[in-house]
Parts: structure tokens; C-alpha cells; sequence
């Protein structure tokens, strides 16, 4: 009889894994279908900052503002943004960006390098490694994704002392189901991935001199690459977790399925234990 009660408790405690595991995937799928609406409109307003920086300097090709492009004598000042996931139950996720971290650690712990981090999980793994931290953002979710871009870009952009390097590194989807880590360059400004098609801007008349107007457009570039970055690993954060709760709830009804089929033999052959019991007693 113990060993039912024992079968019957394990059955029971799948059963509330499984809700717990359903709901969570059902939660993650909601935020990411919520976060993939934003994932256009991003990407077009970064289009068009960057058909306009093209169309700009077109007036003004000479354009090299030092903090944009930092000479060779400036003395060398590392920035790196770790983006990873803020929640565990989300797989593999961030053993990507832990990876880099491993391979990269004696560049993090160099006098010259500032790192930020964004994501408890990457936090608490830089921590357990005794790397510095320089600034923590443990929580990176939809609402306030605009914060913390504009206090990074601020550490870097109003800094007295030039950054000659500013990298991030972060996950962003491939598809639904898979992701890959990369690192993107802020600085030195690398401008557009591609040249932008410029020919269905109009012609604007602009108040100010090319310079500023540059400045302006590379330092919306930066805030917005920076925003994209911290997006795509939310976004593909929610999608790797899905993909974690759907796995542990199938596996979950596979295991209820064993256990019960194990739990009714084991009670058929107590019924007739018990019957061939009182039947040889008579």
C-alpha cells in the first residue's frame, strides 16, 4: 500500500509541474507575440535615421567628430553592454553570451574596460567569476527598455574621457526557434549596415550646419541600435523560454503517462493479490 501512496504523491507532483510549466508557456508566448507588433517599427525608424545620415553627408563627406570616430592617439577606453536574460526556465539562452564572457575575461577584468551589464543572469555569472561590474541593470523588460537605453547611451556619449571602443554583445532571433549570439560595434560609428537608398527623401531645409545635423542623426543611430539590441533579447528570450516550458510539458505528459500505467498495473496486482488471498482462505 505504501508504494501506491508513494506512485500516487509522484503523479500528483508532475500534475502541478504541468500546470506550472503549461501557464508559463502560455505567459511567454503572449509577451513575445505582444514584443513581435514593436519589432517593425523599430526596424523602419532605423531605416530612415539612416537614409538620412546618408543624404546628409552627402553634404559634408569630410564629417569625423572624435567621439564618433576616435583618432589612434586617443588612450585606449573599452565600453562593453552584456545583454542577456533577466528569468531562468529559458534553456540554453544565455550560454552563449556566458561563453563569450569565458573567452573574453581577461579583457573584462583590464583597468581600461567598463562593462555594463544588463540582465540578472549575466550579472549573477560575472559575479561568480569575481569580473567587475561597472553598472547593473538586473531588470530589462518592455516598459522600461527606453531607460536603460538612454542611461547607457549617456555613460558613453557624455563621458569627459572619449570611449575608443563601445560593443554589445546580445542575443536576437534567427526564427522562432533559434537564436544567436553577435556583437555589434557602436563605436567607432560604422554608420548603416548598407548603403541606404536615399532617392524617395524629399528635400529638406535644414536650420542648422551639416555637422550638427550628423551628430544628431549617428547619436539617434547609436540610442536606437542600442534600444534594437536590448529588444531582440527580449524578445528572443520569451521565445527560448516557450520553447523550455513546451519541452518540460511534454515531457511532463510523457511521464504521467509511464507513471500511471506503472501505478494501475501495481494496483491491479494488489486487487489480486488480495482476491487470490480470500480466495484460498475459503
Amino acid at each position: 500500500m505504501s508504494q501506491l501512496i508513494h506512485m500516487r504523491q509522484r503523479i500528483k507532483a508532475v500534475e502541478t509541474i504541468k500546470k506550472i510549466t503549461s501557464a508559463m508557456r502560455l505567459i511567454s508566448r503572449s509577451f513575445h507575440t505582444r514584443l513581435d507588433k514593436q519589432k517593425k517599427p523599430l526596424a523602419e525608424y532605423r531605416i530612415t535615421l539612416c537614409q538620412l545620415l546618408e543624404h546628409v553627408k552627402k553634404f559634408c563627406p569630410t564629417w569625423n567628430n572624435s567621439r564618433f570616430f576616435p583618432h589612434t592617439e586617443t588612450p585606449k577606453k573599452e565600453l562593453f553592454i552584456l545583454i542577456g536574460g533577466q528569468k531562468g526556465l529559458c534553456g540554453s539562452f544565455n550560454s552563449g553570451i556566458f561563453y563569450w564572457i569565458d573567452k573574453n575575461r581577461s579583457i573584462l577584468t583590464d583597468s581600461h574596460t567598463t562593462v555594463v551589464c544588463a540582465g540578472k543572469k549575466v550579472n549573477d555569472y560575472l559575479s561568480k567569476r569575481a569580473i567587475p561590474v561597472n553598472y547593473n541593470f538586473p531588470e530589462v523588460k518592455g516598459s522600461n527598455i527606453h531607460v536603460i537605453t538612454q542611461e547607457i547611451l549617456d555613460l558613453f556619449m557624455q563621458s569627459t574621457e572619449f570611449y575608443t571602443d563601445v560593443t554589445v554583445i546580445s542575443n536576437s532571433s534567427k526564427n522562432f526557434f533559434s537564436y544567436e549570439t553577435h556583437t555589434t560595434a557602436l563605436i567607432p560609428f560604422i554608420g548603416c549596415a548598407a548603403n541606404q537608398d536615399t532617392g524617395t527623401l524629399q528635400d529638406y531645409v535644414w536650420e542648422h550646419e551639416p555637422e550638427m545635423v550628423l551628430e544628431l542623426l549617428a547619436e539617434n543611430i547609436l540610442k536606437i541600435s542600442l534600444r534594437t539590441a536590448l529588444f531582440e533579447s527580449l524578445h528572443a528570450e520569451q521565445s527560448a523560454r516557450f520553447i523550455s516550458m513546451d519541452n518540460a510539458t511534454r515531457n511532463a505528459n510523457n511521464f504521467l503517462d509511464t507513471m500511471r500505467l506503472q501505478y494501475n498495473k501495481a494496483r491491479q496486482a494488489k486487487i489480486t493479490k488480495e482476491l487470490t488471498e480470500l480466495a484460498t482462505c475459503k
